[in-house]
This record gives C-alpha cells, sequence and structure tokens, in this order.
C-alpha cells in the first residue's frame, strides 16, 4: 500500500532529512503552568541582533561543535551587562553540553555560581541552577547544589525544583523521603507547588491510592497540607485516566465540581480522552464544542485524543473532518488554526493507507512535508 501512495506523491527535490516518530500517548498534564518551567520550555530562538555581546555568544555557542570550546565561551562571558538574566544562554549551553554527554563540564559551568560572589543571590537563581541540572539528568548534582552552605535562600520554590528533578528523573523514593523530611532537615514547610510535584510523581509511579490520600488531606486542609487547586486535581485524574481507575476518575471530576473549580484545558483534555478511549469519540467532541463555547482554547492534544479515536473506531472519515476542524479553529490572538504535529500526521496517513484512502492520504502527507514533518510511509 505503501508503494502505491508513492507512486501518487508528486516528486521534492529537497525534502528535510527528519524523521519525526509517533510518541506514546501520554494522559499526563501537558500544560506548562502545571510544573516548575524547565529550561527547555523557554524560548531559544536567539535574536538576529550582532550589534550586541549576548546575541552573539548564543550564535557562537550554538555553532560550536567542541563542547570543551562551549564551556570556555559560556565562562568566559560572566562580565557581560545582563548575562546572568539571560536565560537562553544558560539553557541553550547546558543543552548542548548534555547533548555531548559531558556532565563534568555542566558542572563546571554551574557549580561555580553557588559560590561567586557576582552571580544574583536570590533564590530563584538557584532554583534555576536546580531545574538546568533536572534537565541534564543530574539529580545528584540538583540535590547538591540544593544543600550546599551557599547564601541562596531556600523555600517551597527551591525545594519544589529539588523535587522536580527527581521526578525527571525517575527518583520517586528521593522525591517522597525529601518531602517528607524537608520540615525536619530544611526547615521547609512544603507549599503547594511541592505538593503538586509530589501528586505528579506519585501518579507518575503508579502510586493512584496515595496520591488520591494525599489530595484528599489537601482538601481537608490536614496535616498543614495546602489547599488543592485545578492543578492537583488535573494532576490526579490524568493519574487515574492513565491508570484505568475509572470509579477514581469520576470521583475526582465530581470533587472539582463540588469545590467550584474552574477547569482548564487540562481537566477537558483528560474527560475527553477518557470518551475516546471507550470508543465514544462523538461524546468527545461534543466536549469539545463545550469548551470552545466557555472560551477555553483546546490544544494540540485535544485535537490528538479526537482523531486517534476516530481511526480506533474505524471511522477515518471523521478523523479527517476534525482535522480539518483543527486547522480552522480559532486562536486567542485572533489567528487561524492550531498546528498539527508530527504524531497527528503520522496516525492520519496510517490509518487512510490502511483504507485505501490514497487520495487523502497524499494531501495530508504533502502538507506534512510542507511544514518540513516527513511522515514514514510504513504500516
Amino acid at each position: 500500500m505503501a508503494a502505491i501512495l508513492r507512486r501518487k506523491l508528486p516528486s521534492f527535490p529537497s525534502v528535510p532529512s527528519i524523521l519525526l516518530r509517533i510518541r506514546p500517548f501520554s494522559a499526563l498534564p501537558e500544560s506548562e503552568s502545571e510544573h516548575l518551567p524547565t529550561p527547555d520550555q523557554i524560548d531559544q530562538t536567539p535574536t538576529t541582533d550582532t550589534k550586541h555581546p549576548l546575541p552573539r555568544l548564543q550564535l557562537s555557542i550554538r555553532s560550536e561543535s567542541d563542547p570543551e570550546r562551549v564551556a570556555e565561551l559560556f565562562l568566559s562571558s560572566k562580565n557581560i551587562y545582563r548575562f546572568y538574566s539571560c536565560r537562553p544562554l544558560f539553557s541553550l549551553t547546558v543543552r548542548k553540553l548534555s547533548r555531548a554527554r559531558r556532565p563534568d563540564l555542566i558542572r563546571r559551568v554551574l557549580d561555580p555560581f553557588l559560590t561567586d560572589p557576582n552571580s544574583p543571590k536570590s533564590e530563584g537563581f538557584l532554583a534555576r541552577i536546580l531545574s538546568l541540572y533536572s534537565s541534564a539528568g543530574m539529580p545528584d548534582a540538583a540535590k547538591e547544589a540544593f544543600c550546599h552552605p551557599s547564601p541562596f535562600k531556600r523555600s517551597d520554590l527551591s525545594l519544589s525544583a529539588l523535587l522536580s528533578a527527581y521526578v525527571h528523573s525517575g527518583r520517586y523514593d528521593e522525591l517522597k523521603s525529601t518531602f517528607e523530611e524537608a520540615a525536619s532537615k530544611f526547615n521547609i514547610t512544603p507549599g503547594l507547588f511541592a505538593h503538586n510535584i509530589l501528586l505528579n510523581g506519585l501518579c507518575e509511579n503508579g502510586e493512584i491510592e496515595d496520591a488520591r490520600k494525599v489530595l484528599g488531606e489537601m482538601s481537608k486542609r490536614e496535616n498543614d497540607r495546602p489547599e488543592p487547586n485545578i492543578i492537583s486535581y488535573n494532576t490526579v485524574l490524568c493519574g487515574c485516566l492513565k491508570q484505568g481507575e475509572d470509579r477514581l476518575f469520576d470521583e475526582i471530576l465530581k470533587e472539582i465540581e463540588d469545590r467550584n473549580l474552574v477547569p482548564n484545558v487540562v481537566t477537558f483534555n483528560c474527560r475527553i480522552a477518557r470518551f475516546c478511549n471507550i470508543g465514544e469519540s462523538f461524546k468527545a467532541e461534543q466536549l469539545l464544542d463545550v469548551m470552545c463555547s466557555q472560551g477555553i482554547q483546546p490544544s494540540v492534544r485535544t485535537f490528538y485524543n479526537l482523531i486517534h479515536g476516530y481511526c480506533k473506531e474505524n471511522k477515518v472519515n471523521l478523523a479527517v473532518k476534525m482535522f480539518q476542524k483543527m486547522k480552522a479553529a480559532k486562536r486567542r490572538s485572533g489567528s487561524d488554526g492550531v498546528s498539527p504535529n508530527a504524531d497527528i500526521y503520522n496516525v492520519l496517513v496510517k490509518n487512510l493507507i490502511e483504507k485505501e484512502q490514497f487520495d487523502d492520504a497524499s494531501w495530508i502527507c504533502i502538507e506534512g512535508l510542507a511544514r518540513k514533518i516527513l511522515v514514514p510511509l510504513r504500516i
């Protein structure tokens, strides 16, 4: 079948060699506001104005292939004006060194900030260092930085950054022990941020009952727990969806309603995914209309759930209509369309080929190529 489709496609003289693979569906919260921002969530695009030293430095580091030289460029630029506030520069440097598998160089560029008298002494800067170690998969370095006898203030903010590093690396036992020892060992009372990260870690580790217990204590304000917000409930709701805990899923939804919490796009995405998982994608599409009527902007995940759901139900024509609806959706900015990702192109083309609907498969594949997404033509 793939061979037939290839014969229908026009030739492209310079197709980019990009292969974006399908990632497994995850029901975990995708909203960036649900967790501490990681360095990769910051815009990495440098300005093209080369009249100033920081943009030139970013361009130099971006084009440098030698990790030793990357570290040297970064360390030699500490005296540049606004160096410490240039988050994209920090993130770019650590990302390049991480891809080069040089944790030694990452420590060389980050560790000195703990004792450098010129570096900012704000807790936000410490949290940035911890998040950078987390993004590089170095939770031990993050712990050392957190426990370092430096003048940085430590509170729920930096504690949450350390807990996030444990979640990111799958070190759930250390997540729980650090959370439990925060008051006695660090004199920090975990706040809402830290509790939400704990809930996320418990859910990712499949400990839904424990997460439900913590959420219950938060809702009753037991054991000095902070009051939960919609992010707290969404985290457990997504965990229930991933583990197939239908009873708890309904229970959490009822609590959200009873507590008059305002559902957001993650709440709706969980409900939409649940309907799609049980073969009721038409109900999920009705929820899409409800969320749009409430002024909640659907995300790429919203449409992926619906398109994937219709494909699983062998209703590929409805999946194509949802794809078209996605591109016509109004954005808050007033612009049209939600941009499809590689997963959406892949699932659509795959199912259209299986149904021998080659005309639709062709134009969708060509559109993906135009967006520099090379759809694998395999079934």
